[in-house]
């Protein structure tokens, strides 16, 4: 009877054993998925086209605001015929949606919004989001800013490219970001367009200089006749378009990084189903504001 008792005890360790062993193993396998949605949440299975229009976004003043449903029509029809599916944000243009935007699969973003040049070198991108105080504490000052556009009486959350480096989720692939505000490219402050391709964008389009809304509208629509209807590659797209005058000088389209491979890219046709892809924050006490005599 003892050496039956024991025998039976000696199988019931065994079986303990497996069930430890293949419940850490269930727990580990549910860390890592865990944390593969985490980094790369909400992948699509299609990729898509995005416009971005904070300029449109009812939360501005009306002195800051700048409809165009003319251009946004445009866009869309153009997109349409080389991407699957257009997504549109304006009130939704939140610093949360910037965060999540390299994890959502866009290949082309129209990031139509106000911006500001920070003393330290880098383009400050505006969101449709008024400041709260308190609001978004888990970002640092590095991180998050607050934009005052001229002619606004509120401030409204900006993101850096700190915030595009260590807050967006994912990663950008073979993205091309259309940048429409002014100075996105001017020279000397490339930080953001080079934070942008170190997160995964292929090639940043942008102003070298101040432009007027409407002809930044016009510009673009024209850019993207060339980049989609005339399937020209960024480098022939970007120079066909004309320089435009403002009262701070003439402004240019320009597109980073210039490299051979980026100025000879051509925006695929993702509708056809060959097309494949390639391959704890500081808590922020004071928001230093970004104050320019002119902000876009």
């Amino acid at each position: 009877m003892k050496a039956k008792k024991k025998k039976g005890e000696s199988e019931k360790f065994v079986r303990d054993k497996r069930l430890i062993y293949v419940t850490t193993a269930i727990i580990i396998i549910l860390i890592l998925i865990g944390a593969f949605l985490y980094l790369y949440p909400h992948q699509p299975s299609q990729p898509k086209a995005a416009i971005i229009d904070q300029l449109n976004s009812s939360q501005l003043s009306a002195t800051s605001r700048f409809e165009n449903r003319t251009f946004v029509e445009t866009a869309k029809e153009l997109l349409q015929k080389r991407f699957p599916g257009v997504d549109y944000y304006s009130d939704n243009a939140t610093v949360e949606q910037y965060r999540l935007l390299p994890s959502l699969g866009y290949k082309l973003i129209i990031w139509r919004a106000h911006s500001a040049l920070d003393p330290n070198n880098y383009v400050a991108i505006c969101s449709s989001e008024r400041y709260v105080s308190g609001k978004y504490g888990q970002y640092s000052e590095n991180q998050l800013k607050l934009c005052n556009i001229t002619g606004d009486p509120h401030y409204y959350f900006a993101i850096t490219p700190d915030f595009v480096k260590e807050c967006m989720s994912g990663r950008f692939e073979d993205t091309v970001v259309i940048f429409m505000s002014c100075n996105g490219l001017k020279t000397g402050y490339y930080k953001t367009a080079d934070t942008f391709k170190e997160k995964g964008v292929k090639a940043f389009i942008s102003w070298n200089g101040w432009i007027d809304p409407i002809d930044n509208d016009n510009a673009i629509a024209l850019l993207l006749h060339y980049l989609i209807n005339e399937n020209d590659t960024i480098h022939d797209a970007v120079n066909k378009v004309p320089q435009y005058p403002s009262l701070w000088g003439p402004s240019k389209l320009d597109f980073y990084p210039t490299e051979p491979e980026i100025a000879n890219y051509q925006i695929p046709n993702y509708k056809q189903s060959n097309v494949t892809s390639s391959a704890v924050f500081p808590t922020m006490t004071v928001l230093r504001k970004i104050k320019l005599e002119h902000t876009c």
